[in-house]
């Protein structure tokens, strides 16, 4: 922290020596826009000039200086608190570059709407109302207390209720003063005729902390046990049955562990709290820009201290009425500014800043760390339109974020603000201005979470209004003179680009351009040195840049002239325009390159299968296709890059199938080909004879007429299909007539093939021929018998004995 204060103070040094030593740049009073300081407050804060809350990058010029009162009225989450702040400041110039403020708030009021939200409202020394008049300490979680007596330990980290405090419950922590420490701590219930011995406890003593910018120190019995002196809050109890000694008990249904607490004012607890002189700050605004230039850049370096410290009773009084934060050491404040003039009577500001926040600290109670106080993220824009020299109207929008490592904060609120107002000059040196100001995202009902807790309240009224009145000195403008209108013209560099040809094709004759984009340069001056302004338009393609130079990308345009235009202004009601175009042209004679073709097929397929050929075409040329085909019809497929040939008719035959293509240049192959064999179908078997059970002469002639067509047809196949009656049958009589046909007829034994069909009721043969490639035949039997019976054995005949004979 020292080399952050050593850093600010010798900045500060090197401007105001700079001061002395710079030149003063007169405005022109031909510029309407005048000077005021900010109000600031909720955020910012007050002093540098600019709006009401959002800083330009302008500077009062040497010697100038103003001081200003103002009156706002806000409001801030959580606790629904409406703050009425009177700031009060002091501006003054030191060069082109460099003011010095100072501020201080002459009054603070704060109104608390909605306490029971606030953690400050539950000290010891604080109460809420529990009826029309009944006031009582509020029940809250704490860190537990140290114990006096009694039996019952209540030690360690753990979140502990603490009951209302009486005579609105037993066992809730009576009213201490501050400084609070060794004082009569909560019993929670824990006494009475039933409790032997009663539990007493008493506030112990802070422990641990970091300082001015670390960890909140603990508070046993008071603060909440994520830190800080702040407890967390019950907002609703329900009762339970409990034991013998109690026939009921109290027990939190909402609550919270963190505190909840309003950084601006984190130990309020008045309703309505009144101080003055709660804050001091001082700073500089430091101007990097030049004076006239169109765009202004400014930091906002400052420092704030607190007057009132937690220190005694009286400090931390002052902290409860709501005074300040009471940062031990005060906090140091960066904020960038950035404004520009779109046009004499439009002005835009932006800002960005960050404030570190030192915290509250009490030698009351050792030096103990009361609140991590969180760091300030702000960020803010703004609008103001100067119509006249006397009138100027103003709209903001800002916010404070709250960052950094902090003490949790259980209702933690991120304020947005906007305003809107005007601002009256009578003369350049003084003036009044009004705003109304509104808090976007306060803790109501549609802006958290649509259902509240039970028992929390939320917040309404979110108008505020801001009334200034300034007055100072201001330099005397420079005299009227004739503006010089800017004078020049606009070059480019390249007046034509050059198309390449399209994909997959060339040409012989052009060369396409290396870049689609061209640069503009707008060669103007100004006689009176006046800072150019150049507004670019161009009639196709995309501007990058801005300035006198700029980048033209006509990239994805049409052939065809584009015109691009400059306007030039002085920011003096001088201007000029200036006017260049580029032509993008097409590559000549682009031609394609001969596709390679070619046709594909399978080598063979059998009678009656359709035949696919398909074209291959390399490249993205755009063909038609036409084919044509030696044998078969086609069926499908013409004019596309895939024909199916029909095959029906033409087995032993070859079909070649040529296609040609159109739409290529004549000088390019255009035809090619490919030949699939079609093959002749295979015969099928065919039944030559059947018959039931023959005497074995008959069945010989059927067996002949079989010899006689396996002789004339040398390359069949004959098979003997035998159903059986009994289990041996079949194969008996199929023995027999291979043996005949074999042996009697001559036929080779490999011609012949008996097949078992099964057992049938009635003996039964199938005889079949199959010509050369054929499959067997399938045995179907009908009348299947299962299980095949065996088969009888015939008697043997009787032999007469010789004897007899005689």
């Amino acid at each position: 922290m020292r080399l952050a204060t050593r850093a600010l103070i010798s900045a500060l040094t090197i401007f105001v020596l700079c001061a002395a030593v710079s030149a003063q740049t007169l405005r022109s009073p031909q510029d309407p826009r005048n000077q005021a300081p900010a109000v600031g407050t909720g955020g910012p804060v007050g002093g540098p000039t600019g709006l009401f809350t959002v800083y330009d990058a302008d500077t009062i010029r040497k010697g100038e200086f103003t001081f200003s009162i103002a009156y706002s009225n806000y409001d801030r989450d959580p606790g629904n608190v409406d703050l009425v702040i009177v700031p009060l400041s002091f501006n003054v110039g030191l060069n082109d570059h460099l003011e010095l403020f100072f501020k201080t708030d002459g009054y603070r009021g704060i109104k608390v709407n909605n306490p029971q939200n606030l953690s400050s409202f539950y000290l010891p020394n604080s109460q809420l109302f529990f009826g029309a008049t009944l006031l009582c300490t509020g029940a809250a979680v704490i860190l537990p207390p140290e114990r006096v007596s009694g039996s019952t330990q209540l030690t360690g980290f753990s979140p502990l209720f603490r009951p209302a405090g009486p005579p609105c419950n037993v066992g809730g922590q009576p009213f201490r003063q501050f400084p609070f420490i060794g004082a009569t701590g909560p019993n929670f219930g824990l006494t009475g005729n039933n409790i032997a011995p009663p539990f007493t406890s008493r506030i112990g003593t802070p422990f641990g902390g970091n300082g001015s910018f670390g960890a909140a120190s603990n508070f046993p019995g008071m603060g909440s046990t994520v830190g800080s002196i702040l407890p967390g809050i019950v907002l609703a109890t329900r009762t339970i049955p409990a034991n013998l000694t109690f026939n009921t008990l109290t027990v939190p249904a909402t609550f919270t562990v963190a505190p909840a607490y309003l950084p601006d004012a984190p130990f309020i607890n008045r309703l309505y709290g009144e101080s003055s002189f709660g804050d001091m700050v001082f700073g500089a605004k430091i101007r990097l820009s030049g004076p006239n230039d169109a765009l202004g850049v400014a930091l906002i370096p400052f420092y704030r201290w607190y007057p009132d410290k937690a220190d005694d009773f009286s400090g931390f009084n002052q902290l409860q009425r709501g005074a300040s934060a009471g940062g031990s050491i005060g906090d140091f404040g960066l904020i960038g500014a950035i404004s520009g003039r779109l046009s004499q009577h439009v002005n835009v500001s932006a800002n960005l800043g960050y404030i570190l926040n030192s915290n509250p600290k009490s030698e009351a109670m050792g030096d103990a760390v009361l609140l991590d106080r969180p760091d300030e993220f702000l960020a803010g824009l703004g609008f103001d339109f100067p119509v006249n020299k006397h009138f100027q109207l103003i709209g903001e929008a800002r916010s404070t974020m709250y960052v950094g490592g902090r003490t949790p904060n259980a209702f933690n609120n991120n304020p947005v603000d906007a305003l809107g107002g005007v601002r009256i000059f009578p003369a350049r040196w003084w003036g009044l201005g009004a705003a109304y100001r509104r808090h976007m995202n306060q803790q109501d009902q549609g802006h958290y979470n649509d259902t509240f807790p039970a028992g929390f309240r939320g917040s309404d009224d979110p108008n505020g209004f801001i009334f200034q009145l300034w007055a100072g000195h201001r330099n005397p403008r420079i005299p009227p003179h004739v503006n010089a209108v800017p004078v020049g013209s606009v070059s480019s560099s390249s007046a034509s680009i050059s198309l390449p040809c399209p994909e997959g094709t060339s040409s012989d004759t052009c060369t396409p351009s290396a870049s689609r984009s061209v640069d503009l340069t707008a060669g103007y001056t100004d006689a009176d040195n006046d800072t150019l302004l150049y507004t670019w338009t161009v009639t196709g393609g995309k501007l990058t840049g801005d300035g006198r130079a700029v980048s033209w990308d006509l990239s994805g345009l049409q052939p065809g002239t584009y015109t691009a235009n400059v306007a030039v202004a002085d920011g003096n009601g001088g201007t000029a325009a200036g006017t260049t175009s580029v032509t993008i042209a097409e590559c000549t004679n682009c031609k394609a390159p001969c596709p390679t073709i070619s046709v594909s097929c399978p080598a063979n397929v059998p009678q009656g299968d359709p035949i696919t050929f398909t074209a291959s075409v390399s490249g993205d040329a755009s063909v038609t296709y036409n084919w044509t085909v030696s044998a078969g019809t086609i069926s499908s497929g013409q004019g596309t890059s895939s024909i199916t040939v029909d095959t029906a008719g033409i087995g032993g035959q070859s079909v070649t199938a040529t296609v040609e293509l159109g739409g290529l240049d004549p000088s390019c192959s255009r035809t090619a080909s490919c030949t699939t064999g079609v093959e002749t179908p295979p015969q099928a078997c065919r039944k030559f004879d059947e018959y039931a059970d023959l005497r074995f002469n008959d069945e010989k002639a059927r067996l002949d007429n079989l010899a006689i067509q396996l002789q004339q047809d040398p390359g069949s196949q004959a098979y003997y299909v035998v159903f059986g009656s009994c289990d041996t049958e079949g194969a008996a009589r199929s023995t027999r007539a291979v043996d005949y046909l074999v042996n009697n007829r001559g036929i080779d034994r490999g011609r012949i093939t008996v097949v078992d069909g099964g057992c049938r009721e009635t003996l039964t043969v199938e005889l079949w021929i199959c010509p050369t490639g054929a499959g067997a035949p399938t045995a179907t039997n009908s009348a299947t018998v299962s299980p095949c019976p065996a088969c009888k054995v015939r008697p043997r005949p009787r032999v007469r004995s010789r004897r007899g004979r005689r």
